[in-house]
């Protein structure tokens, strides 16, 4: 693991510097949309929002790297998600989660997809299809894209996935992907204390959350054991509470609208 420190002097967040205004701490994570093994992140990035997002604002930054001229697919995906966005991270998220839940990240699936058929399944969240169109063709996206890669570059990332957090005053970059108390080690070092953990969740709340969510990804999020979260599961759907994502063998689960 790779933890590099930083203050305020010596590294490129003196020249934009980050605005914490109600949250004392900042975290950045950098995903390889090209790499499915990338997308196992979001589900670290699940249990923080939930459990530490008082105290965290979270920035995503995507990339694909290692396509130079080609990965067609890849960076078409990813100017969509840069193109929701602009909208609102929220929306970006939701359509990634839907890929992760769907197993639809690799670039052979995507080339069969129609990327748009899936953002029009989120008006009902408040996505304007109108202004994405018009938002993929922005001068807009394509400085946002600038943001994201003059980023990448100022954090010096050599391997994807990897997280920053920030304080006013340092930062800790961690690649790769660790134990939870790893990155709960790494906030009480830059705070100075240990933040308080919102502990009040339980399967119909995570489900309520997010759009859906894999057996898998409720075990970790929860600290239970997956036998338990299918039962849980299995009773949420005696009451209609929620129900299996299609095509997904059970494996991923979503609230009932």
């Amino acid at each position: 693991m790779e933890l590099e420190q930083c203050n305020g002097s010596s590294c490129s967040l003196e020249e934009t510097p980050i605005q914490v205004t109600y949250k004392p701490l900042e975290l950045f994570y950098f995903m390889d949309i090209s790499s499915p093994e990338n997308f196992h992140v979001m589900t670290l990035i699940k249990k923080l929002e939930i459990e530490y997002g008082h105290v965290i604002r979270f920035r995503m930054v995507s990339t694909v790297p290692s396509c130079v001229g080609g990965c067609q697919e890849e960076v078409r995906l990813l100017t969509m998600i840069k193109a929701l966005e602009l909208q609102g991270k929220r929306h970006a998220m939701r359509f990634l989660r839907h890929l992760h839940v769907n197993d639809l990240f690799s670039g052979e699936q995507l080339g069969s997809i129609d990327l748009w058929e899936i953002a029009r399944s989120f008006e009902e969240y408040g996505l304007d299809l109108s202004e994405l169109e018009a938002d993929l063709q922005s001068n807009q996206l394509l400085n946002a894209l600038a943001v994201d890669h003059q980023v990448l570059k100022d954090w010096e990332i050599e391997s994807l996935p990897a997280l920053t957090f920030v304080t006013r005053d340092e930062a800790l970059k961690i690649e790769g992907v660790y134990p939870y108390d790893v990155y709960q080690s790494v906030m009480t070092e830059l705070l100075g204390y240990a933040p308080s953990r919102s502990t009040d969740w339980d399967v119909a709340k995570v489900l309520a959350r997010y759009d859906a969510s894999t057996i898998t990804e409720l075990s970790y999020i929860l600290d239970l054991e997956k036998t338990v979260i299918e039962r849980e599961l299995k009773k949420l759907s005696l009451q209609q509470r929620c129900r299996p994502v299609p095509g997904c063998s059970g494996e991923a689960w979503a609230q009932t609208k």
